[in-house]
């Protein structure tokens, strides 16, 4: 057996079949390989000629070229055999998306090289660049010596490729669940919209669920409906535990009273309490944004008890914008900043350094007025009261910057 090298599979596909003695049987319609092997081999052409196609195996082959393909033997003589269904065939693997960390993207197969030893042939890498676009789709009209041969090929060996868990036929480079975890929540993101459901669901189950919950806040609210939905319940609710609580809320919201429910009774009690009484605001008040994790300290407390129990507690940044000062019936009594804790005399209590007028809202407040403190404010965090005054969330500039725009380009 015969293979130039640099044999595309696009150059390959439409050749004519020739036998033994130059007689024409067909044309090459696709290509069968054994998927089990590192570098896949190839078992046999699939060989098409007025509408009936036929697999023609290996040992029958000998020479593969971008002209042609000729056989070692006559035509009585070639073992045809029907083209099996659950064959694993190039066609499989064309248009497949690949995740490409190092980009932060997906990238699609847009050709497949082969190699030969002189008795095999052999998947050696997949082209996901331009090159293997014009290899493809202009061969037959530019020639196949000179389709792509301008375009650098941009290829990814085979060995480094798998295919995604119960999803044979979907490819994925061999990224450890470590370096995902390393990438930044928006860049998975990015990864995540371009990726079919099933790779979604599969991606998710490597995921930590903190890195899980960061990355799925990043996506649309249609996406991360489904892949909730796509998730073992058990893993969803661990993954929901972990994100923000309005964001967490926003997205239960989204789902029916049912699969809601299911969920929060897989959750930690106390975190699924909270995210009951946060779900029974009004969307579009100040208790359907706010989180109930916030920092509150009693007013007796010195400065340095106060830095240590933050040392102990190791706070989200989110969450010490501010430090909330509080009477003993849990009643708003000031704020004081992270500078003027700072420096502050150890011995000093924070009642005496906080700021005593504190502008704050109720849970039923509208988001349009809440838009208009941070703005008139410059607020990095606004506390949310009860009509008693007692200080039950906070919401931060990072949930008002989310708030959807309207046609006008205003916050809404």
């Amino acid at each position: 057996m015969e293979l130039l090298t640099d044999l595309y599979v696009s150059e390959l596909i439409g050749k004519p079949v020739m036998d033994r003695g130059g007689r024409r049987l067909g044309k090459v319609r696709d290509i069968v390989v054994e998927r089990e092997s590192l570098f896949p081999s190839v078992r046999g052409l699939v060989v098409g000629k007025k509408g009936d196609f036929k697999e023609i195996p290996w040992p029958d082959i000998y020479l593969l070229s971008r002209k042609f393909v000729a056989l070692q033997v006559a035509e009585p003589d070639v073992h045809y055999a029907p083209v099996k269904e659950d064959a694993y065939r190039t066609s499989m693997i064309l248009d497949q998306q690949i995740v490409d960390i190092n980009g932060a993207k997906v990238v699609r197969v847009n050709d497949i090289k082969l190699a030969g030893d002189g008795n095999d042939a052999h998947i050696v890498s997949v082209d996901v660049g331009v090159a293997g676009l014009i290899r493809r789709f202009l061969a037959g009209r530019l020639g196949g010596e000179q389709s792509g041969k301008w375009v650098r090929p941009q290829l990814i060996r085979w060995d480094v490729l798998q295919p995604l868990p119960k999803q044979g036929e979907h490819l994925a480079l061999k990224v450890s669940a470590d370096k995902l975890a390393k990438m930044h929540p928006v860049d998975l993101a990015d990864i995540v919209e371009n990726l079919s459901h099933h790779e979604r669901r599969e991606l998710f189950e490597q995921l930590d669920p903190e890195v899980a919950a960061d990355t799925l806040a990043e996506v649309e609210m249609d996406v991360q409906v489904s892949i909730l939905k796509g998730l073992d319940k058990e893993r969803a609710a661990d993954i929901l535990e972990e994100m923000e609580q309005d964001e967490a809320v926003d997205l239960l919201s989204e789902l029916t009273d049912e699969d809601s429910d299911q969920l929060l009774n897989l959750m930690d009690h106390e975190e699924a309490s909270d995210l009951r009484g946060l779900l029974e605001y009004e969307e579009g008040t100040a208790g359907s944004m706010m989180t109930t994790d916030f920092l509150a300290f009693a007013e007796e407390l010195t400065c340095d008890a106060v830095i240590e129990r933050l040392r102990e507690l190791a706070p989200d940044a989110d969450y010490v914008y501010y430090l909330y000062v509080i009477d003993g019936r849990g009643r708003l009594s000031g704020v004081v900043s992270l500078r003027e804790l700072i420096v502050s005399p150890p011995e000093r209590k924070i009642g005496e350094i906080m700021r005593r007028r504190v502008i704050s809202v109720t849970a039923e407040e509208e988001e349009k007025q809440i838009r208009r403190l941070f703005t008139k404010y410059s607020l990095l965090a606004l506390p949310v009261v009860d009509d008693a005054g007692k200080l039950i969330g906070i919401i931060t500039v990072d949930d008002v910057l989310s708030l959807p725009i309207n046609s006008r380009g205003l916050k809404m």
